[in-house]
């Protein structure tokens, strides 16, 4: 049986079939989650905005451009217009490793792709939390869900030139918080330069 798309989907949806929206709730909530997670840093609140919108989601389906191929750019704005909101609104401040707690769910960073090292992965996490959250967020678009930069432009609304440059600004201030980081100072000399 072949995987109806998007657009399928909608349409069912649209018609009264909520079967049809639980698929594409399934398809795309966890990484909708994840970049919602990315803005708010807050396990609990990323969780409640995912659900807002989702829920604004089926309300505005009869929005959606029938040309489309995919919803993920059309639901990651939404996700990330609410959690730019609920940011705004309040600042919101919380440790570092239960933010990123989540994203090692990512396939990306599966047991057998991470570093053997505890140390090296802590020290990484926490120089990514450090980051602004332009970022971070291209950060986590880019290596924990693997979007190319037209994909991540899509999504923020905003120039592939504008992807490019944060991230590489988030590659050379990750590289300065990792050099200055005592727990990969060590590991530099136990390693050698990477």
């Amino acid at each position: 049986m072949n995987t109806p798309t998007d657009v399928t989907l909608v349409k069912r949806a649209l018609a009264g079939d909520l079967a049809a929206f639980e698929i594409l709730y399934n398809r795309y909530s966890e990484s909708v989650f994840r970049t919602i997670q990315a803005v708010v840093r807050d396990r609990a609140q990323a969780e409640d905005l995912l659900q807002e919108c989702f829920v604004r989601a089926y309300r505005n389906l009869y929005r959606v451009d029938q040309s489309v191929d995919s919803l993920a750019p059309w639901l990651h704005r939404i996700g990330l217009n609410l959690a730019y909101n609920k940011v705004s609104r309040k600042s919101i401040s919380l440790p570092g490793w239960e933010v990123m707690a989540n994203i090692l769910a990512s396939p990306r960073f599966a047991p057998d792709n991470q570093s053997e090292d505890s140390e090296l992965r802590h020290a990484v996490w926490d120089a990514i939390e450090s980051l602004d959250g332009k970022y971070r967020l291209v950060v986590v678009l880019y290596y924990l869900q693997e979007l190319s930069l037209s994909e991540i432009a899509e999504r923020l609304n905003i120039p592939a030139g504008t992807v490019k440059s944060r991230l590489f600004y988030a590659r050379q201030l990750l590289r300065h918080a990792l050099v200055d980081d005592r727990r990969v100072a060590h590991l530099v000399v136990s390693y050698g330069t990477p």
